[in-house]
């Protein structure tokens, strides 16, 4: 808020920028001298009115101020005087009570000094506890920024070593097309990274894939460049069957890629039953080199992957590699310890995005 000089001094400004104007007007004849004077008289007690009714707003408001200042410290001294009464009082009924017990100065002495201390003693208790409830705080919170750092750097890891597995794949591979997006539903890099590998140095004769999509394309174009066979790929949803056929055709892999429609049928093993692939597309395969087993979903039932080993074991070939995707998930990792257990396999598990378990068969 502008101080008083200031308001003054502007008022004076102001009125000497009228008396100005007004001398102007009345040397060009457009204001008569005695209407200009009247009206430069008036504009000047207007402004003289103005600032004694400012300076005295000013004066109250202060005193307002200074009147709720002072109501508050004397409501402040009465609380002290409430407590030292209290503390007066308690001295009081301590001594009367040592008086008529007699002389026992160590006791009263003691009760005294109980009296006084007593409200210190309660709020150092209460500050400690305070204190243990902002530690434990702490410590919970000091913990949780722990398991946030350890997810954090887990989670840059894990993108480096794809973005490192992608870069490295399209050194390997040219595509001829727009490739689809990875990670999340599709096919990480880091699994198309070891499958492209695989194929590169065994150049399997067939590979088989339960399910379609972006790997797809991927394992075509590698058998394309370094194993000179063929993918077949299964799909049961219809609609996935086609576009997984479309994106084949607009790659150029056509005459290397084969996906199957083949829906789910139930499938029996002993007294258990799944939904898996229809039989009718699996006939003809034989001498499956490389299996990668990324369907069908697991919505489709437990363990919806467990028929891969027992219904296409017989038709692979002997040095057959077999890569379960999501091996990271609790139905994946249920099939894979029941395939151990159920048939001559060996396994190894590989750090990956989403889970990598790579099985041979068992040397004899």
């Amino acid at each position: 808020m502008p101080t008083t000089r200031r308001l003054i001094v502007a008022a004076a400004a102001v009125g000497a920028l009228t008396l100005a104007a007004l001398t102007v007007l009345i040397l060009l004849e457009i204001v008569e001298i005695l209407a200009g004077l009247t009206l430069g008289l008036l504009i000047c007690a207007t402004g003289l009115m103005f600032l004694v009714a400012l300076s005295v707003r000013r004066v109250d408001g202060k005193a307002l101020r200074i009147d709720g200042r002072v109501k508050r410290q004397e409501a402040a001294l009465a609380k002290v005087a409430n407590a030292l009464g209290s503390v007066t009082e308690r001295l009081e009924q301590v001594a009367a009570a040592a008086e008529a017990r007699g002389p026992r100065r160590e006791e009263d002495l003691r009760a005294i000094l109980t009296s006084l201390g007593e409200d210190r003693v309660n709020a150092t208790l209460a500050r400690q506890e305070i204190e243990k409830a902002v530690g434990d705080a702490g410590a919970l919170v000091g913990t949780r920024l722990d398991h946030v750092e350890k997810a954090l750097t887990r989670e840059f890891r894990q993108g480096y070593r794809q973005v490192e597995a992608y870069v490295d794949l399209r050194s390997l591979i040219e595509p001829r097309a727009p490739l689809p997006e990875l990670r999340g539903w599709a096919a990480s890099p880091d699994l198309l990274h070891r499958l492209v590998g695989h194929i590169c140095e065994h150049r399997p004769r067939l590979v088989v894939e339960c399910g379609s999509g972006s790997s797809t394309v991927w394992l075509g174009y590698a058998v394309e460049r370094y194993g000179g066979g063929r993918v077949v790929s299964l799909e049961h949803d219809e609609r996935y069957y086609a576009l997984s056929r479309d994106l084949v055709r607009a790659h150029g892999l056509s005459h290397i890629v084969e996906v199957r429609h083949a829906p789910l049928r139930p499938w029996r093993h002993g007294a258990e039953s799944w939904s898996w692939y229809d039989e009718d597309a699996t006939r003809d395969l034989d001498g499956i080199g490389l299996l990668l087993v990324d369907g069908p979903p697991g919505a489709t039932g437990p363990q919806a992957r467990y028929p891969a080993v027992p219904a296409l074991l017989d038709r692979c070939a002997k040095d057959v590699r077999i890569l379960v995707d999501d091996a990271a998930r609790a139905d994946e990792r249920a099939a894979v310890r029941r395939w151990l257990d159920e048939f001559p396999l060996e396994a190894v598990e590989h750090e990956a995005d989403k889970g990598l378990v790579t099985l041979t068969r068992a040397t004899p």
